[in-house]
């Protein structure tokens, strides 16, 4: 079996990922003591960016954003209550958002922009 570490950034990384890959990480649990990997506004943007190329569909983004949320092993850029979180809630939850288009994805830019941080 491979490392939980790798699996949960190529979960991350890989919008669609092996069912093997999947299984693997399923056999941990989602309970973790500490974060494996990180989520970055970047992981987004890429997710986002490919959406557009329409190389995903709006359902497969709603899943990668669902295998995401509520993972104890994962943790995310500007914490639990920051933007990245924020987006990711939004996209693995359209019935009670908005629908994952267009539209979402100029919010969320839009949401990423508001929590920049200060330049020097």
């Amino acid at each position: 079996m491979r490392d939980r570490t790798f699996l949960v950034s190529e979960l991350i990384c890989n919008p669609l990922p092996d069912s093997l890959l999947i299984e693997e990480l399923a056999s941990y649990g989602h309970a973790c003591d500490r974060s494996l990997a990180h989520v970055t506004k970047s992981h987004v943007f890429s997710i986002l960016k490919q959406m557009q190329a329409r190389q995903l569909s709006a359902t497969q983004v709603t899943a990668w954003a669902s295998r995401l949320e509520g993972r104890e092993d994962i943790s995310f850029e500007f914490g639990d209550e920051g933007a990245v979180r924020e987006a990711i809630f939004w996209l693995a939850n359209p019935e009670i958002n908005w629908p994952v288009d267009e539209v979402l994805c100029c919010k969320i830019e839009a949401l990423f922009e508001r929590r920049k941080l200060p330049r020097d």
